[in-house]
Order: C-alpha cells, then structure tokens, then sequence
C-alpha cells in the first residue's frame, strides 16, 4: 500500500530494494504495478564478511560494527571505507538491473526506491544509491501505516525494526485474491 500511495505522488516508477542477508530483491513498478523483478545474490552478508577480511574479526563482531557498535579497537569509522567498497559493488547490480528494466521498457528513470531488509540501513548505503541513480530513496517501514499501541509495544523499537519487517507485514495484510 505505501508504494502505491506514494506512487500517486508523482513517482510513475517505483523501486523496492529488499536487502535480505544473501539475497536482494528488486521489484520495479510502475504506476503501482509490478512491472519487472529481479533478485541478486547478494545481501547484508557482504558487508559483514568483508569487515571480517579486513579486520579479522568474528562473524558477529563485523555484525556489530557494521551497525556501527565499536569493536575492540575498531570504530564505525574505520568500518566506513569498507562498507563503502561494499555498497559501491552493490549499487553496481542494481544499476545493472535499473539498465535492464530502461533497455526492455518505454521507461527511462526510475522516480523513487524504498529500501527494506535487514541490509538497507548500512551506514552510508542510503545516500550512495541516491546519488548514483538521482532518485529519492527512502526506508520502507510498513509500522507507519499500522496503528499499534505504544504501551504495548516500544515506538523505538518498532520504528528499528520496520524495514526488516516490511515484506512479513506485506505478507500478512494480503487478502485471497490480491497480485
């Protein structure tokens, strides 16, 4: 519902950017359909296993220092450089998505991206991507358009998780019937 609802916004073509752990997913649409899809076989174990390389550290130490947690002696900014390379190498794929989508369609730009999963909130990934691709990018967090009650449930937490859960929230506000 939110890409369609921003796509009435004046974005014809929206780009939704799940970053999984191994796998993202690309869903092109256009005025609110989907239009071409394509998944890369790579997530937000990259990022991770290259802090690994560079720093030797354990599986979950590059974890917490790709969220930008100190680790040992190493800062987020010391992880910048790194992640960077990463996100470069990222943008790449997903540019050779966007050319293919342009190459095979009347469409020559792509209006908007959300990005979600658990990858997307890679410092400085947000900002590359809407530099490389002149586009607005924005997290796609699903709680935004869900009323819950903060008492009951910690706002800061939900707001945290929101771009790791917008495809399980996706999933389950679907009817029988719906594409």
């Amino acid at each position: 519902a939110i890409p369609r609802k921003e796509a009435s916004k004046g974005a014809k073509v929206v780009a939704l950017v799940n970053i999984g752990a191994s796998v993202t997913n690309i869903n092109i649409l256009v005025r609110g359909q989907t239009a071409f899809w394509r998944d890369i076989s790579a997530g937000g174990n990259q990022f991770t296993e290259a802090l690994q390389r560079e720093f030797n550290l354990s599986f979950d130490q590059a974890e917490r220092l790709k969220r930008e947690q100190a680790v040992d002696r190493y800062t987020a900014s010391d992880a910048r450089p790194v992640l960077d390379g990463v996100s470069a190498e990222m943008a790449s794929e997903i540019q050779k998505t966007f050319d293919f989508f342009r190459a095979t369609t009347s469409e020559d730009r792509i209006d908007r991206l959300f990005l979600s999963g658990g990858g997307c909130k890679v410092q400085g990934l947000r900002d590359l991507l809407a530099d490389r691709f002149d586009s607005s990018v924005d997290f796609l967090n699903p709680f935004n358009s869900i009323t819950y009650n903060p008492r009951e449930f910690d706002p800061e937490f939900i707001n945290d998780i929101g771009t790791s859960a917008a495809i399980a929230v996706g999933l389950a506000v679907r009817k029988v019937g719906d594409r």
